[in-house]
Parts: structure tokens; sequence; C-alpha cells
């Protein structure tokens, strides 16, 4: 039994460690029109792009690690946002992430999600705020954000523990495995003498 037992931890261990794959599986259906979007988002404004901030390089890397987009917020159609807003996104196209944010140009942003953690994405109708003049025309007036509270100072920090202590947790079950299969093998060869 052990024999047949080893060969498997083994695969299940070296499965664990293999570089991941790229998968591509992002694909988006017809945009909705401005209607449709002030039914589902939680916000929609337009904003300059202050900083763009990558997920950390780790041993461990997604196409869905998040990419962390700071705007000041100039024009805003839904949602009570502060001047300064923070919107998430994929790190990749490939998980329907938005690869088009570039620092310090212009952008409309239609996010999903809590006020305190916005996403948005390559699907969602976020674009660069030059070929937007349609959605802009169609969503007509709007009015301007709030003015920026010590508030978005503690959920950029309890939002930036969160993401620190996510990588802990991934990094410890990894530990966690390889020790396990390091102390199975170990039972295997005592049980061999």
């Amino acid at each position: 039994m052990t024999k047949t037992l080893l060969p498997f931890i083994f695969l299940l261990a070296t499965c664990f460690m293999a570089a991941p794959l790229t998968v591509k599986a992002c694909s988006c259906a017809e945009p909705p029109g401005i209607d449709d979007q002030l039914n589902r988002k939680t916000a929609i404004f337009t904003g300059k792009l202050l900083s763009l901030t990558k997920a950390v390089e780790t041993t461990s890397w997604s196409s869905a690690d998040l990419v962390k987009a700071q705007f000041e917020v100039t024009m805003v159609w839904k949602g009570e946002l502060n001047s300064r807003t923070t919107v998430y996104t994929a790190l990749s196209s490939e998980s329907c992430g938005y690869e088009g944010f570039e620092v310090n140009e212009e952008f409309i942003v239609f996010a999903y999600g809590k006020l305190d953690r916005l996403e948005t994405g390559l699907c969602e109708g976020t674009k660069n705020l030059e070929s937007a003049q349609e959605e802009l025309k169609d969503l007509g007036t709007g009015y301007v954000p709030l003015k920026t509270s010590t508030q978005d100072n503690h959920l950029e920090i309890h939002s930036a523990n969160n993401e620190l202590n996510n990588q802990f947790t991934i990094d410890l079950v990894l530990v966690l495995i390889l020790t396990l299969f390091i102390l199975l093998v170990i039972f295997v060869k005592q049980q061999r003498r």
C-alpha cells in the first residue's frame, strides 16, 4: 500500500510547486447601456489616475492579483465618492482586469462592489476619457465628489493589511503541505526498515 501511496503524494506535492500555466478565461458580452450601468454599478465617475500600484511580486503569481488605482475624482454620476477614490482591478486582462490605466491620464470608471472596496475590469465599460464622449453625453450632468476624509487613509491601511495576511496564509499552507510530505517520506522509509 505504501508503494502506491508514495507516488501519489509526490505527484500531489509536485502540483503545488509547479509553475502556473497561462490560461485565457475572459470574454465580455456586449457592453450594457447607460441605464443598465446606472442600475448595476456602485459608482460611476471620471477622474485622473494619480497612482497605480501593482501586486507585490511573490513566488505565487496570478493574473487575478489585484492592482490598486487611486484617482482624483472630478465628476460623479453614481455613488458618494470622496475626491480621492481607490479602485481595484485584476492584474491581467486574462482575468478580466483593465490593463489600460496610465498615470496622469483621465478615465471614466464604472465600478462595482462596496464603496470602500470598488472594483472594475475589462468588461465593465471603464475607458480613457477621450474615447468616452458618447457615454458622457448619455450620462448627462453629474455632481462633484465629497472632500477627502481621514477615513480613506484608514481604509487603505486596512486593505494593505488584508493583502499581507492573505499572502501569509498562502505561504503558510504551502509550508505545511511540504512539511507533511517530508514527514510522510520519513515515516515510509522507517516502515521499510
